[in-house]
């Protein structure tokens, strides 16, 4: 899982590392903005994925693989139902996201072009969250691996194709998501239902399909879709407040995040591991297991985080240079590095925690953590510490990520005093 997720931001420094190297900043900055926006839009329905992967792991753990078939495919109806949502709104979903972030026209018509495309990639990339959810669930790591290395590459070459031999921008980056997504999408859907063990008759799709599991699965990841639009709102806020500093710290900016979200997707190796090992142990109810998968995963994040700090440390000019060649955001990244080497160790407690919730389908606990990391702290200490600038703007999103972290470990603790893991949500 470690290695499925790295290459999922792998992506994003290849796309930061391409652009980085044309002449102008308003590129980078360009899919900075688009980036944000289209993550608000599609991963504000990232519960497709946590609350496939929870359902899925709780099936598995009773041993009714039929169940798990089920899952999948109503999520898969649900994902399908969204996208359309998406595609039927979108004129105004863009209109009012580029209005907030209130950046220059030039970046503000790049970011427009950029979105446009992205968007014709909707159901895949909803889809695939359905796909790697429910691979994660029924424990097939390597199905996962394959399928996003899929996307992933094919991005990456594409990435290079269209803009260093084609000659294209940002324009190509958008072109090459959309047609990694949907090759990924078409090879997750050919590999699920490989291994997916059943007969299929007409009792089966109407299961599956019926109204009220639809509604059963809306209702129950509803506090995980506004755990996750809180955490974008906060990830988009972040990016505009940093556009705010002009162009090259925006570009600055984006480059340090690419790291950041390098380094996340590594540690929720972990924290995948956490869901299925929790969500597989809530069902079998099997407290000793239960604790077990949460040392042994707690452990081995830690491990992890200090190795990413280590490396980060020691490759920062490296990194850097690998990146861009521009010198002034050369210099603007080298300046607010220190909080990117930190990162890891403050992130890793929020992201395995995270897992483990998911797992035991403690939802609602994740979204007024998340809420009260959001609304009160990064916001509190954003006004605090607007004196100090851009330095200001990364102390206060720390602060958000340690906030996190310690809430969810309180609530933690309190459902292991209390012996509460295993009753009803």
């Amino acid at each position: 899982m470690i290695l499925s997720n790295i290459s999922v931001p792998l992506l994003g420094l290849v796309d930061t590392a391409v652009l980085g190297h044309l002449p102008s900043p308003d590129y980078l900055a360009a899919v900075a903005v688009g980036s944000a926006i289209i993550a608000i839009i599609y991963w504000g329905f990232g519960f497709l994925r946590m609350g496939t992967t929870g359902a899925t792991a709780n099936a598995f753990g009773t041993q009714y693989t039929d169940h798990t078939a089920h899952i999948f495919f109503s999520s898969c109806l649900l994902a399908l139902g969204i996208a359309f949502l998406i595609t039927l709104f979108h004129p105004w979903l863009f209109y009012v996201a580029l209005w907030s972030m209130n950046v220059d026209q030039s970046i503000n018509l790049l970011a427009d072009e950029y979105l446009s495309i992205r968007l014709l990639s909707a159901p895949a990339a909803l889809l695939n969250f359905v796909i790697i959810g429910w691979m994660v669930g029924v424990q097939k790591p390597r199905l996962a691996l394959m399928t996003v290395v899929l996307c992933n590459g094919t991005n990456i070459l594409l990435d290079l194709y269209f803009v260093i031999f084609l000659g294209m921008t940002s324009n190509g980056v958008a072109w090459a998501t959309v047609i990694a997504e949907y090759a990924s999408c078409v090879f997750g859907l050919w590999l699920v239902m490989r291994h997916i063990n059943m007969r299929f008759n007409k009792d089966v799709w109407r299961e599956a399909f019926r109204v009220n599991a639809l509604l059963v699965l809306l209702k129950s990841n509803a506090f995980l879709f506004i755990r996750t639009i809180a955490l974008l709102l906060t990830m988009a806020y972040f990016t505009k407040q940093g556009a705010t500093y002009g162009t090259v710290i925006l570009a600055a900016n984006a480059l340090l995040m690419q790291l950041a979200m390098l380094v996340s997707y590594g540690l929720d190796g972990f924290a995948n591991a956490a869901e299925a090992l929790v969500g597989e142990a809530i069902g079998k109810r099997r407290q000793e297991d239960l604790y077990v998968s949460m040392r042994g995963t707690a452990k081995a994040s830690l491990w992890v985080a200090a190795i990413f700090s280590t490396l980060l440390w020691l490759g920062q000019s490296s990194l850097i240079h690998l990146l861009t060649t521009q010198q002034a955001i050369i210099e603007a990244a080298n300046t607010y590095f220190v909080y990117v080497i930190v990162f890891p160790i403050v992130a890793v407690w929020s992201f395995w925690l995270d897992g483990v919730f998911i797992g035991a389908g403690r939802n609602h606990a994740m979204m007024w953590s998340m809420l009260f990391s959001s609304a009160l702290v990064f916001v509190g200490l954003l006004n605090a510490l607007e004196a100090l600038g851009n330095h200001g703007l990364w102390l206060a999103y720390l602060g958000f990520i340690t906030a996190r972290g310690l809430s969810l470990g309180v609530i933690s603790y309190r459902y292991t005093k209390l012996n509460a893991w295993f009753k009803s949500s």
